[in-house]
């Protein structure tokens, strides 16, 4: 990762730095004990400009590094932003699709998947709702199922929004009962959201795969078999 490799050369500038300044304690303190190295020094014109132009350059590249400092801070930020980009969807927060294929690939190496369970949330009537309401309505019919589905489904697992209706949840250790605790717990904050929200009325589409009883060999296969169940319905 580009803010791995960042910080590995932030550690390095830090131990120069570090070198530079136990050097620099070093020298002094060794003029300061040697009282006759150190009227030599400032008797003699030529050995005080070696250490004049010396104690310049140690002060110039004091400078140097600090500077470096704040130019791969910046960096690290700036990657981060960037890394936001890439793998947050903008309106809701949520990992987006790259961010979702990020953790599909680390649960792909994987061999024990005998207790993952996924479960796949559409909002079928988003198409609609844009129709009939307008496009900026229909991102914040989407942003506010986000915000449901979000603080629920991080208590069980990993969630995503995988593209524009359709939100992921990804639990690693998930009997039937987590599922439906899960499940549970978010239609009745739809239901209460439809309470406050007459119009439209918010509706999910919830498939999930449990492969505790599946008995499948790996992670693609859990997850492409709970998508073509989804497609096949």
């Amino acid at each position: 990762m580009q803010t791995d490799r960042y910080h590995n050369f932030k550690m390095f500038k830090l131990i120069q730095l570090i070198l530079l300044i136990l050097f620099g304690i070093m020298f002094f303190c060794y003029l300061n004990f040697d009282p006759l190295l150190k009227n030599n020094i400032y008797s003699n014109r030529n050995l005080l400009t070696i250490c004049v132009f010396l104690w310049a350059f140690m002060i110039y590249s004091t400078v140097c590094l600090i500077a470096d400092f704040s130019q791969i801070q910046k960096n690290i930020i700036e990657s981060h932003k960037l890394n936001q980009i890439a793998y947050l969807d903008f309106l809701t927060g949520l990992p987006n699709r790259n961010g979702c294929d990020v953790i599909i690939s680390k649960y792909s190496d994987q061999t024990d998947v005998a207790s993952f369970g996924c479960a796949l949330i559409e909002l079928p009537t988003i198409d609609e709702i844009n129709l009939s309401y307008g496009r900026l309505f229909g991102d914040k019919y989407i942003n506010d199922f986000a915000r449901i589905f979000d603080p629920i489904g991080s208590k069980y697992g990993f969630v995503g929004r995988n593209s524009g209706n359709e939100f992921l949840l990804i639990i690693e250790n998930c009997p039937y009962e987590k599922m439906h605790q899960f499940s549970t717990e978010l239609n009745s904050s739809i239901d209460a959201y439809n309470e406050k929200h007459k119009d439209p009325v918010m509706t999910i589409k919830l498939n999930y795969i449990l492969n505790e009883q599946e008995g499948l060999k790996n992670f693609l296969s859990i997850i492409s078999t709970l998508y073509s169940r989804e497609r096949s319905e």
